[in-house]
């Protein structure tokens, strides 16, 4: 919600409170396609098939028929598709109240396109950094990203856009997070940390192995003291604090995933989430009835931030974010 206006936040509540009452799905994320321009070695999309992508009326009957309070935009990598822009325009239209971000590469990211974007009215615009220098170019296997992302991110928050680095967690870039969010920092955009999960393409690699897992807690502790001195660090604190336990291999349970959060494919089959196998239509899913996951492979932010109690504190650190 970061340079989101105080009214804005209060509406965004609201909404929050009002999905909670009726049971409907809190966030849907609408996978355009699955096709990338990015090499990543965790991630498997770039890997598959091309697969049947639905046209723009598809995207918005998801969202008629769920109501989400949140929508997310991404890929793959969303503007692989040219109608891109289109469809993000179609869903933020849609009758009644809701928060649509979109997560891209930033590859695409041209000045031209960056205003076009701006002009949808799009609420939140997530761009992957994983490394705070050109370090990224080799996480995505492509030239010249860093550079890009670094040009087009201070040039959109000057124009008043709300941008967001989502940054994965992994013991290759733990040294690197905190820069990380510094870095976001001198751009005037927040960031979100997620726990790297081998599960989208069984690449143990990054993960912690026991003797990091003190560097971790350490890294954590410095994130606890920045949400406080910057404020542009969106996680909850209770996510964070759940992170040592999952890495120490304890179990995490409660996942919401297919009744709170549902992952939309780009040929409208519904996924409890982006790593699960598909289980029906969006047309004829129906998330109350559906059974809950039992699934603990992960504690990603789409997972853990869900789960964080909606608690008076939590409550008070939106509005005052």
């Amino acid at each position: 919600m970061y340079k989101h206006s105080l009214g804005f936040r209060l509406n965004a509540i609201k909404q929050l409170a009002a999905n909670r009452i009726h049971d409907r799905p809190l966030s849907i994320t609408l996978e355009l396609t699955r096709r990338c321009n990015a090499r990543c070695d965790y991630c498997n999309h770039w890997k598959e098939q091309k697969q049947t992508e639905q046209e723009v009326g598809d995207f918005v009957g998801v969202i008629e028929r769920f109501q989400p309070f949140a929508v997310t935009i991404c890929g793959g990598e969303p503007f692989m598709r040219r109608d891109a822009l289109e469809i993000i325009r179609a869903v933020k239209n849609v009758p009644g109240w809701r928060y649509v971000g979109i997560i891209t590469n930033g590859w695409f990211l041209t000045d031209e396109r960056c205003q076009k974007l701006m002009e949808t009215g799009i609420d939140q615009i997530n761009i992957s950094l994983n490394w705070p220098d050109e370090r990224q170019d080799d996480d995505r296997k492509i030239k010249g990203l860093f550079k890009r992302i670094s040009h087009v991110v201070p040039m959109m928050t000057a124009k008043g856009a709300n941008v967001q680095m989502n940054s994965i967690i992994m013991n290759d870039n733990l040294d690197d997070v905190v820069p990380i969010a510094k870095l976001a920092y001198s751009w005037g955009a927040s960031v979100c940390y997620t726990l790297y999960s081998e599960l989208p393409a069984e690449n143990t690699g990054h993960l912690f192995p026991t003797a990091r897992q003190g560097r971790l807690a350490e890294v954590l502790e410095e994130l606890r003291e920045l949400r406080k001195t910057q404020g542009n660090i969106a996680n909850t604190q209770w996510y964070f604090d759940q992170i040592p336990s999952y890495v120490q291999g304890n179990v995490i349970t409660g996942c919401t995933a297919g009744k709170k959060t549902l992952h939309i494919s780009p040929g409208g089959m519904v996924r409890p989430c982006a790593e699960l196998p598909p289980v029906s239509h969006y047309t004829e899913y129906d998330h109350i009835a559906a059974e809950p996951v039992t699934c603990t492979r992960c504690f990603q932010a789409c997972r853990g931030e869900v789960q964080a109690p909606l608690t008076l504190r939590r409550i008070g650190e939106v509005l005052t974010a």
